[in-house]
């Protein structure tokens, strides 16, 4: 079990002190900018702690200098920008590139910009108080984005870029390490891991503290060869490069490219990596490499033909190239992309067999996950492996409701109800060490064999809706798609002659009101539905709504949330096993969309639910019994309608 280490809780308040001196006595601007010049510093921290003796000029040397007090000074700021130049320049104090040849960590002409004495002092004290390298590191420049940013990282070209919170981080981490030491693929020397879009390397050192953790060889660790960053930004690259010297890597692997997804030195990396860990940009059609996008159809073939598709599912197929066989991926993407039609294809469909790739699982992060960086977009982490798909292999899925904190007034907040990830890590560990039953429900985590997904959404687990859904399979039932077929939908023009049937028309029984129907007119066109068809609403699943079109009603219109079914049972007897308990509490919690009146699910979510078991006289019975119900309750809502008509005659 891990324990909290409280380095990074007290680093953040001493860097909150420092963004508060910064906007009272002025500083850089923005933000990021900050960020980075705190990194230059913490790269002559660890200059001064591996080369002592190197001169600055006439000042003296680094152990001498770099001090709060000396450089309090007057001189202090000099001191420290040549004091820079020199360390920047330190052979020892470089990286590496993938061809063997060695690199400054920035540009050698890049400055140190801190301009006041006060300020330098201040952020000298804090860094020289960090512990270099081992067991008992952190993430000491990611502690300082959150602080500085709030999360968000500052960027251009309309991307969606956000910094992983350190939750996410941990939790991708420890399960992607869970999962190679499941498939047999964990240890010294079986491969790279690494993040080909880097950021500030806040995955790169998540997975170095790992690897430690569970006793990886040091010396293979801190030679910096299993890891590997990648990333468009020079200064993000040269952040990760300290971030990792700061851990203790000697001359780590991180370095700048124009693309991830069609660099030659990222594409010599094919088929060598263990595990990759990434949180990729994204944005609908913001991509548009032909090179990058014929490359990364040869992985994900939906995109083939496309002039512009989302970076991150050109990403998702960069990793599956990456991967070595027995290989896993965690890459975090956003709801319409992680659960669309190019991911169900690839994981679902079956080019996943042409391509040897398999979901290990998903788990669903709330809207507030990236709320401190601006969006409330919606996001879920999936998890892939670079191995055939087995049907009967069981997939995790996992929903997190709470990460810790919560925007209040404008900025994050401690969440009153707590964070779920570190629970969910644990529950997800116990299912791949099968400690879990098949098929159980812990407080976030289910599992499923692959076989029965039909979707990547683990947004709509819940307790009760499993439970049910276990029970009903133990007892023999059936999947709806066992008798009913979707129709798809038939749009037509108004037609004054037809009734119009809207969600408002139907109870929850699923009686329609077929007199307020009949003069229904609403300026939307809808579909048309023939008797003996099923209408189902896919709008608001917490309020079901379903109902069959009878024969004396004839062919009718039906609004656009309507999905229309074909039944291969009794239309009536269909109706009713829908309206059975345990299968409305399956379909309770489905939908996607922040709204929850406005929550949506899919044909496929009303395929997907388990019926209870029945025969053909239990049909005949039922059936019939309902329709006549119908019938009833129909007659009866006209001969109301037809007393209250009749009050008009009462002479007043």
């Amino acid at each position: 079990m891990k324990t909290v280490n409280m380095a990074p809780i007290e680093l953040a308040k001493e860097l909150d002190g420092l963004h508060q001196l910064l906007y009272k006595r002025g500083g850089i601007r923005p933000s990021n900018a900050a960020v980075e010049e705190l990194a230059k510093l913490l790269l002559l921290r660890i200059a001064s702690v591996r080369e002592p003796p190197t001169r600055v000029g006439e000042f003296g040397c680094l152990e001498e200098l770099m001090t709060a007090e000396r450089l309090a000074c007057d001189d202090g700021v000099l001191v420290a920008k040549e004091a820079f130049q020199v360390a920047n320049a330190l052979p020892s104090i470089s990286a590496i590139l993938p061809d063997g040849t060695t690199q400054s960590v920035w540009p050698l002409d890049e400055p140190l910009r801190i301009g006041r004495c006060d300020v330098l002092a201040e952020a000298v004290r804090i860094l020289w108080s960090l512990e270099m390298g081992g067991v008992g590191s952190y993430d000491p420049i990611g502690t300082a984005f959150d602080v500085f940013l709030r999360g968000r990282y500052e960027h251009a070209g309309g991307l969606g870029t956000y910094l992983t919170p350190e939750g996410v981080v941990d939790l991708m981490v420890t399960t992607g390490f869970d999962l190679l030491e499941h498939g047999g693929a964990l240890g010294a020397g079986r491969g790279l891991m690494g993040d080909p879009c880097c950021g500030s390397g806040r995955f790169l050192v998540g997975l170095l503290h790992e690897a430690r953790r569970r006793g990886l060889d040091e010396a293979w660790l801190e030679s910096g060869d299993p890891l590997f960053g990648a990333d468009q930004s020079t200064s993000s690259v040269a952040m990760a490069r300290v971030n990792l010297m700061a851990a203790g890597i000697r001359t780590p692997e991180v370095f700048v490219v124009d693309d991830s997804i069609t660099d030659p030195w990222v594409t010599a990396c094919s088929g060598q990596f263990s595990l990759i860990l990434t949180n990729p940009p994204f944005g609908d059609g913001k991509y548009d490499s032909v090179e990058g996008i014929r490359h990364s159809s040869e992985f994900v073939p939906s995109l083939s033909g496309s002039a512009r598709v989302d970076p991150a599912l050109a990403f998702v197929g960069r990793c599956i190239e990456l991967l070595a066989p027995g290989g896993v991926a965690g890459i975090i993407l956003p709801d319409g992309v992680g659960d669309g039609p190019a991911m169900r294809d690839l994981l679902l469909g079956e080019q996943r067999l042409d391509l040897q790739v398999s979901i290990e699982g998903v788990v669903s992060l709330p809207s507030a996950t990236f709320a401190p960086a601006g969006t409330t977009a919606k996001t879920s982490i999936t998890f892939l492996r670079r191995a055939p798909a087995e049907a009967k292999k069981r997939v995790f899925l996992a929903r997190a409701d709470h990460v810790g904190y919560v925007m209040s007034k404008g900025s994050p907040a401690p969440d009153p109800l707590g964070d779920d990830l570190p629970g969910i890590t644990a529950e997800i560990g116990d299912f791949l060490a099968g400690d879990v039953v098949k098929g159980g429900l812990t407080d976030h985590v289910t599992n499923r064999p692959a076989a029965e997904l039909k979707s990547l959404d683990a947004s709509t687990i819940d307790k009760d809706a499993e439970a049910a859904r276990l029970r009903l399979k133990e007892a023999g039932g059936l999947e709806v798609r066992t008798i009913l077929r979707f129709r798809g939908k038939r749009r037509r023009n108004l037609d004054q002659q037809m009734s119009f049937v809207s969600v408002l028309h139907v109870d929850d029984l699923g009686v329609v009101d077929w007199a307020l129907a009949s003069t229904h007119r609403p300026s939307t066109p809808g579909q048309l539905a023939e008797p003996g068809e099923l209408i189902v609403s896919l709008l608001n699943p917490g309020k079901f709504r379903a109902a069959v079109v009878p024969l004396e009603s004839g062919t009718i219109q039906c609004s656009a949330e309507f999905g229309v079914f074909q039944s291969d049972l009794n239309p009536f007897a269909a109706l009713t096993l829908l309206q059975h308990p345990l299968v409305r509490q399956q379909i309770a919690p489905l939908g996607r969309g922040t709204s929850s009146s406005r929550r949506r699910i899919d044909a496929e979510d009303v395929l997907s639910l388990v019926l209870p078991p029945f025969d053909d006289d239990w049909v005949s019975a039922t059936s019939e019994v309902a329709r006549q119900d119908f019938a009833r309750v129909d007659a009866a809502r006209r001969s109301l309608r037809q007393l209250y008509v009749d009050l008009l005659e009462i002479d007043l």
